[in-house]
C-alpha cells in the first residue's frame, strides 16, 4: 500500500505516493501559518495529554532558533505526498537548508548517495502537498510508524443513510455529518471513530462538546484545504529493530490554509521560515502567525526595459 506502512527494509526506496484524489473544497475565510510541535521522547504521559487542551497562541513572541545539543545526520524518506507545484526532491532540498540551521544534517549527497550509513541517527518521514484538513495539531496517540498522518478509525464509527462516515478532530472530514452527530452524541452507536479519553468530570476529548474546548477550535472551525509539511522523526537503530512498531521521537506539523490562486510554492519558504525554530521542538500549544512573520511576499511586477519597447504605444 502506501510506503509508511512499509518494513524498515523499504526506506530508502524514496517511493513518491500517489496525490490525494476528490474534489477541492470551496475557499474560506484567510487563517495564518501556524506551527504544532511535539519532542514525544522528553514529554510525559500528562504533559502529552495537556498539549491536546492547550490553548492557541496567535502571534507569539518570536522563537530563538537553537541548535540542538550535537549535530544529528539523517535520510529523508516519502510519506504521503499529496498535490504540490514542487516535486518530492524539491521540497526535500528547501527543507535541507532550514533543518541546517538546527543543526540536522542530511546524511546523502545530491545524488542521493549515503556517505557513511553507519553515522545516519534520524529518519525523517517527510508529509507534504495539498489536502483537505482541519485542526493542525500533531499526535498525541497512535504514533508508530505503522501510523500515518491521520488516525486510523478504532471502535464504532457513525452510520447515516446506509454509509460509514469517520470524522476525527484534527484531519477533519464530513462536517456535514458531524454537524448532524454532534446533536446527538449520546445515540447509541456513536463515535468519533478513535478511543477516546475522558478528562475527570468532562466530556471525552474527542466528543463533541469537547471539540470547542481543543487546540485552535476557534480558528478553525471546518475542513477546509491545506497546504501542509509534516516532518515524522525516528530513530535509525530503532526502526531496524522494531519496524512497524518503532515509535516517533518527533513531529513537527506545519500549515498554511490554501488561498485562491496561491501555489504551493508561493507559501514554502514563508512555512519554512516560520517553522524553524520548531523543528524536534515541544510548542507550547498551536502557534499561529498572521503578522508579518508569516507573510507570502511574491515580489514587485517589473517591467523589463527590452519588453516595454515592443509593447503597443497607447492610444
Amino acid at each position: 500500500m502506501t510506503a509508511f506502512r512499509r518494513l524498515p527494509a523499504a526506506l530508502l526506496s524514496l517511493l513518491a505516493l500517489p496525490a490525494l484524489a476528490g474534489d477541492p473544497l470551496p475557499d474560506l475565510a484567510p487563517a495564518p501559518v501556524s506551527v504544532s510541535s511535539a519532542h514525544y521522547r522528553q514529554l510525559s504521559r500528562d504533559e502529552l495529554r495537556r498539549l491536546e487542551v492547550e490553548k492557541t497562541k496567535v502571534n507569539p513572541a518570536t522563537a530563538a532558533l537553537q541548535r540542538i545539543a550535537a549535530p544529528q545526520r539523517y535520510v529523508f524518506v516519502p510519506g504521503e505526498l499529496y498535490e504540490a507545484d514542487l516535486g518530492y526532491d524539491e521540497i526535500c532540498r528547501r527543507l535541507t537548508d532550514t533543518l541546517a540551521k538546527k543543526g540536522f544534517i542530511n546524511a546523502t549527497d545530491d545524488q542521493g548517495r549515503i556517505a557513511e550509513p553507519a553515522k545516519v541517527d534520524l529518519i525523517l518521514r517527510v508529509n507534504a502537498g495539498e489536502r483537505p484538513w482541519r485542526q493542525p495539531t500533531i499526535r498525541t496517540r497512535s504514533l508508530a510508524w505503522r501510523d500515518g498522518l491521520v488516525e486510523r478509525p478504532r471502535g464504532r464509527t457513525l452510520t447515516i443513510l446506509g454509509g460509514d462516515v469517520f470524522w476525527e478532530s484534527r484531519s477533519g472530514g464530513n462536517d456535514d455529518a458531524l454537524g448532524s452527530a454532534a446533536k446527538n452524541e449520546n445515540a447509541r452507536g456513536f463515535g468519533y471513530g478513535s478511543a477516546a479519553s475522558t478528562p475527570e468530570g468532562g466530556s471525552p476529548l474527542n466528543s463533541g462538546a469537547a471539540l470547542a474546548q481543543r487546540s485552535g477550535a476557534e480558528e478553525y472551525e471546518a475542513t477546509r484545504d491545506f497546504y501542509l509539511i509534516v516532518v515524522d522523526a525516528f530513530d535509525y537503530a530503532e526502526l531496524m529493530q522494531k519496524g512497524n512498531n518503532a515509535p516517533r521521537l518527533w513531529t513537527t506539523f506545519v500549515a498554511a490554509p490554501r488561498q485562491h490562486g496561491q501555489k504551493f510554492s508561493d507559501v514554502l519558504a514563508t512555512m519554512l521560515r516560520v517553522a524553524a525554530p520548531y523543528f524536534g521542538e515541544t510548542t507550547d500549544g498551536l502557534q499561529m502567525f498572521n503578522d508579518a512573520r508569516a507573510e507570502v511576499k511574491l515580489g514587485e511586477i517589473q517591467v523589463i526595459e527590452s519588453d516595454a519597447k515592443n509593447l503597443p504605444a497607447r492610444r
